[in-house]
């Protein structure tokens, strides 16, 4: 059961470049050390701006609890003084942050070619289903992910749902090696008629929307140096 433990933060106005000093000091201590608690960054390019996000991977909740709490690691990697400074500064720059752990949902996801690299760029969709809705929900996130091979499209998709948090979120990401990938993937509604002609498409699509309550979807940059990712 693969989990990702998100923490996304949101940067109060005017702090942006100091947060991400500190994050920049933060993930070369922990290269620097060889910290096994890994993490990946990410940074939102369109969508909700000055908001970044931590992703801790680990196998199960068994290995999640064996790599201990960021606290400790700043402690290990920064040293005790030093780090109790470093979370100081880094909360004054805080406007709001969320963390969820999310499950892997490979039954709801798309992705042909497996590989340890990760993207510069990501499409994430961030989807919450209406109460008793999550069926139909996550049906129109399996039918997307069975229409993409089906008209050859160049599309991935991967999908998370939460189990720590809002149980009624789904997310799902879409690996980009440019912006310009867009414009070879078809929308959800063209990509759905294309795969199932356009009644039962068009039946898919609507009944999924009906379903969902909230859709937020950005663009995210993948910041290597303010990860620890091995």
């Amino acid at each position: 059961m693969p989990l990702a433990n998100v923490l996304s933060v949101d940067i109060r106005q005017g702090h942006r470049r100091r947060y991400v000093a500190l994050c920049h000091e933060l993930a070369e201590s922990a290269k620097t050390t060889h910290d096994p608690l890994q993490w990946t960054t990410y940074e939102t390019r369109i969508g909700r701006t000055n908001r970044i996000h931590f992703v801790i991977g680990a196998a199960d909740f068994t290995e999640m609890d064996k790599l201990g709490t960021p606290e400790e690691m700043f402690g290990r990697v920064l040293g005790e003084n030093r780090a109790l400074e470093w979370m100081d500064e880094v909360e004054s720059y805080v406007e709001n942050q969320r963390q969820e752990i999310s499950v892997d949902r490979p039954d709801l996801s798309y992705v042909p070619s497996a590989t340890d690299r990760t993207s510069p760029l990501a499409l994430v969709t961030v989807v919450q289903a209406r109460p008793g809705q999550q069926e139909s929900c996550e049906e129109l996130i399996r039918r997307i992910a069975e229409a993409i091979p089906k008209v050859n499209d160049s599309a991935q998709i991967m999908t998370y749902q939460t189990v720590i948090g809002d149980l009624s979120r789904y997310w799902t990401v879409r690996p980009l090696e440019l912006l310009a990938d867009l414009d070879k993937q078809l929308p959800p509604s063209q990509l759905l008629n294309e795969a199932f002609g356009a009644a039962e498409g068009g039946l898919i699509f609507r009944s999924g929307l009906e379903a969902i309550s909230i859709v937020d979807r950005n663009i995210v940059d993948y910041r290597p140096e303010l990860s620890n990712a091995g």
